[in-house]
């Protein structure tokens, strides 16, 4: 595509040379011939820095906010060298123009909030596939589209140019569904401002990431940025989907009235999309699904309460987005897991096994609520801090863990390049005059063991805060590290 055409309303004035554009990057090292290149600033390095490796490397094309340094001028007399003064605006429209706008050849679902993102990203999917489709998914394990998996996730929702290739991708598919994760971050910072959405759903709103955000209104304001792209989307009978049980339910409806269509779910107040005779037992989960005078029996493979709410989103995203009912309970049932989410591990071991991603207190305070009411003799919990995060968090995530668990490991989780001792210092502070049912065990490998170790029969062990996660970041390298394959290789351990 030429460039004058890639640069369409994204601000940026085309120059008089307009060479072909192929790709768009903001990684000097993925540069090539056609490439436009986005000197991006960044929170450890600054993409001006690289644009002589980019045009090195053959970019027909850069975008700076910043101005180009006169002796790469000279040196690149031939480069076209363009001035954003807003980048992130100019990098979304400049994608979606580039791959053809692929979110409007595709239904597209949006779901955001601080919990719940990835497992009703899930449960969607299922329903989706189960109603004969072939959804594309963009979230926090990985990008897939039906099932198969086109990448490993480097963000929840990735930066623009790469958002707009994945979905590009799934369009070319013959996907005419998608589901996004949407971060909070990828809102604040644009990356998903030019995505047609018809359906965006807001799960909860706890504390978390106040490191970027600043303070809870901010995160807020940033997560409930979600609707204002839905209410510009170019899309039809456009639908918000809002946790009625949720303390910001209110002002969401009173953002929304007037402008778009929505749909309420919910387990305790009255919602549009309903679950009735909840019951948490320890291998499945049942409820009824309630809609509209209809009501379903579903027997969900996820267990917890909280994973009614997200099966609950799940099915309100469908059914806004013309899906029945019974679409719905069967794609529910269907799912039989996700990674990393209350995950078993199960080695026919008398003592139960659960991997977690909870990473903030109100999420360890869900998980461990759900895991208190299974048949059990104690809770056992082992977790962490990530390093380089917020702080805030740590505190109350220790008196969570023990307050509610009857022997609590505090361990490495992320340390980055932060001192573990300080992370330790930061937990500490909220738990070292009221509990006494903590150690602290650096390692994790040996936390995670001696928690096994310990375990009688009857026991639950949580292992929370990686989920997923396949490595641990250190200080100078990033290792291969899982909380299931150690889990699984101490129980093996211990059998033998």
């Amino acid at each position: 595509m030429k460039l004058s055409l890639v640069l369409e309303r994204s601000g940026v004035k085309p120059p008089e040379q307009d060479p072909e554009i192929t790709s768009i990057t903001n990684d000097s090292r993925t540069a090539g011939p056609g490439s436009l290149f986005f000197a991006m600033p960044g929170a450890r390095t600054d993409g001006n820095l690289f644009i002589g490796q980019a045009l090195e490397k053959g970019a027909a094309a850069v975008v700076s906010a910043s101005g180009i340094p006169a002796g790469l001028r000279s040196r690149f007399p031939q480069a076209v060298l363009l001035i954003a003064p807003d980048l992130a605006p100019a990098l979304s429209r400049t994608a979606a123009n580039l791959h053809g706008w692929p979110s409007r050849k595709m239904k597209m679902f949006g779901i955001t909030g601080t919990k719940g993102k990835t497992t009703s990203a899930y449960l969607l999917e299922s329903v989706l596939r189960k109603a004969g489709g072939r959804p594309g998914v963009i979230g926090t394990i990985d990008y897939r589209v039906d099932g198969k998996v086109l990448a490993a996730a480097a963000n929840t929702t990735p930066f623009a140019h790469t958002l707009q290739e994945l979905l590009a991708r799934m369009a070319a598919a013959d996907a005419l569904t998608a589901v996004m994760e949407v971060s909070s971050h990828a809102l604040a910072l644009g990356r998903a401002d030019d995505v047609d959405f018809d359906v965006a759903a807001f799960t909860n709103l706890q504390r978390d990431h106040l490191d970027f955000h600043g303070d809870r209104e901010n995160y807020f304001r940033a997560k409930a940025r979600i609707f204002e792209l839905l209410e510009r989307s170019c899309k039809k009978d456009k639908c918000a989907v809002i946790n009625l049980d949720d303390e910001r339910a209110p002002a969401l409806l009173k953002m929304v009235k007037g402008k778009l269509r929505a749909l309420t779910f919910g387990i305790d107040k009255e919602a549009d999309v309903r679950a009735g005779d909840v019951e948490i037992l320890e291998n499945v989960t049942r409820f009824t699904l309630k809609h509209g005078g209809e009501a379903l029996p579903v027997k969900l493979r996820l267990l917890g309460r909280h994973n009614v709410c997200n099966a609950l989103a799940a099915a309100a995203s469908a059914l806004a987005g013309g899906y029945s009912l019974r679409a719905c309970a069967d794609g529910l049932e269907a799912l039989a897991n996700v990674p990393g989410r209350l995950e078993r591990v199960d080695l026919g071991q008398d003592y139960a096994v659960f991997v977690d991603y909870a990473h903030t207190d109100a999420a360890l305070e869900n998980v461990l609520s759900n895991l208190k009411l299974m048949p059990h003799n104690r809770i056992i919990t082992v977790f962490g801090c990530g390093g380089d995060r917020d702080r805030t968090k740590r505190g109350p995530m220790g008196r969570v863990s023990c307050s509610m668990s009857d022997s609590v490991i505090v361990t490495s989780d992320n340390p980055r390049t932060e001192d573990p001792a300080r992370i330790f210092a930061d937990i500490e502070a909220g738990i070292k005059d009221e509990f006494r049912n903590y150690e602290l065990i650096p390692d994790r490998g040996e936390a995670i063991g001696k928690a096994i170790a310990s375990a009688m029969k009857g026991d639950i062990i949580l292992i929370a805060g990686k989920g997923h996660e396949a490595y641990q970041i250190l200080k100078d390298r990033t290792i291969h590290f899982s909380d299931a394959e150690a889990a699984a290789a101490a129980i093996r351990g211990r059998g033998a």
